[in-house]
């Protein structure tokens, strides 16, 4: 271990200025226990950079300051930027916690209750919409709102710059399900919350993560929005069938649902601030443990997109936590804190594979189209993924299309149809890309095979179903 970094790190932990319980102390490891675990990280994480999927920040660290921070790959790979301490990546949904924070604080102020009903706030949405939910439903996603990501949404995400334009996405949609009934994760529920804070508060969103987050807890590389031009600000890139990474200008509006700009140094702030000390929330209140559950051992938080990966992992009990923010995808972050989680318990962590479109493609690419449509699917069964083989098939074609690999695209996405001749969404997809690709007639004759098996079936890529637009 790098003992200079560990000490600088060890500091400035301790210049936070957040007091802890003894108790909290006590449960802190030693420097050695920490060593064996980024030994093991080590290892771990060479072989995703080998592959050429890797490129972000590793931190490991206890709650009274042994800790240790490792920087892979690039920030800006065409200026042959480093990754370094400074780095700030996007860390995608973990900052569904941040918000979660900020409606408890307003909870705690007797502002808010869980019990809240939406309905007390104009959002300019219809009561059927509204009805029956409450703050405690958006939190945990039993809302049954339908997620932001649809068609409208997804062809052109920078338009959507407001809440209030996010919010007016859905106000035609249905519920998926009666409040409290049943579990959907939904980016919607949280854009809401965001908006209720700002119908409780007056103040903005951004306004509040800086007051109510950021500067308590001093994390001064926190900003919702990219810092553009800053040597620190890191760039996006797909990794992409070919194992490259390449870089993406797909971007969102961050907000309350996600796209938290941060280091992996921030993170860590906020999570030893949430779980032990009660700078944030009064960590013995009730409202704290009702979200948070104190009593489990083990808190995970999760972000990814388009050039996105994060993962955190606090280990209650043991006190550790372990950060991993990437400017690469694939979920590789979490891929990568699992197994490092898994060999804290364990000693062992599970073989390291590619994902699964990545799998589909090499086997297309070693068998040819005709063996790949007689063998694939034995070929799945055995390898041990537990991703729905359809859906590794269909995002493998798509992601062909989107990088100027039509035919092969066009080709992999027809084996869908070879292996789910009675799933409209095979021919759904295959619709789009010829779609993408600017044939509209081929796209309109496809998704007739669709309608055909059901005739209520609606486009997941298209908001009109092909018809011409309006």
């Amino acid at each position: 271990m790098n003992k200079k970094r560990s000490a600088l790190l060890a500091a400035l932990i301790y210049a936070f200025g957040i007091h802890f319980s003894e108790a909290d102390q006590r449960s802190n490891i030693g420097t050695e226990h920490i060593e064996r675990i980024v030994a093991a990280s080590e290892e771990i994480i060479q072989q995703y950079v080998k592959m050429g999927w890797f490129s972000g920040n590793l931190f490991i660290g206890t709650i009274s300051g042994v800790a240790e921070t490792r920087t892979y790959g690039f920030s800006d790979r065409d200026k042959m930027r480093p990754n370094t301490i400074c780095t700030r990546f996007n860390i995608g949904s973990i900052a569904k916690h941040y918000t979660a924070v900020l409606v408890l604080q307003l909870i705690e102020q007797g502002k808010l209750g869980f019990d809240t009903a939406l309905a007390d706030f104009d959002l300019n949405l219809d009561t059927s919409l509204t009805q029956g939910v409450t703050i405690e439903h958006l939190l945990n996603h039993q809302s049954g709102f339908g997620d932001v990501f649809i068609p409208a949404y997804m062809e052109s995400p920078l338009r959507f710059d407001t809440l209030e334009k996010k919010i007016q996405l859905l106000k035609d949609q249905q519920r998926l399900f009666e409040p409290g009934t049943d579990y959907s994760y939904s980016n919607y529920g949280y854009i809401l919350l965001g908006a209720i804070l700002e119908k409780v508060t007056g103040k903005s969103f951004n306004t509040l993560l800086d007051e109510q987050i950021f500067k308590p807890i001093q994390a001064k590389d926190s900003s919702l929005t990219r810092w553009e031009g800053d040597k620190c600000q890191s760039e996006r890139y797909i990794f992409t069938l070919d194992q490259k990474l390449q870089p993406t200008h797909f971007r969102e509006v961050s907000g309350p649902d996600g796209g938290i700009e941060a280091t992996v140094q921030d993170v860590f702030k906020f999570y030893r601030t949430l779980f032990f000390s009660s700078t944030l929330l009064d960590r013995d209140g009730p409202t704290f443990s009702e979200h948070f559950a104190v009593n489990r051992d083990h808190v995970s938080s999760y972000g990814g997109g388009t050039g996105v990966s994060a993962a955190v992992e606090v280990l209650v009990d043991k006190g550790i936590f372990i950060i991993v923010l990437a400017n690469s995808d694939e979920l590789v972050a979490e891929r990568i804190t699992h197994r490092i989680v898994q060999f804290i318990n364990s000693g062992r962590y599970p073989e390291i594979r590619l994902p699964a479109t990545h799998f589909v493609y090499k086997n297309y690419n070693v068998l040819g189209i005709q063996s790949f449509k007689k063998h694939f699917l034995d070929i799945y069964k055995n390898s041990g993924y537990s991703t729905f083989m359809g859906k590794a098939i269909n995002e493998s074609g798509l992601s062909l299309v989107h990088h100027n690999k039509a035919d092969e695209g066009l080709e992999i996405l027809e084996t869908l149809i070879h292996f789910y001749p009675r799933a409209p969404q095979a021919y759904d997809s295959l619709a789009y890309a010829h779609y993408f690709l600017g044939d509209m007639a081929r796209a309109k004759a496809v998704f007739q095979h669709a309608l055909a098996i059901n005739p209520e079936f609606n486009s997941e890529y298209h908001q009109h179903n092909y018809r011409d637009e309006f």
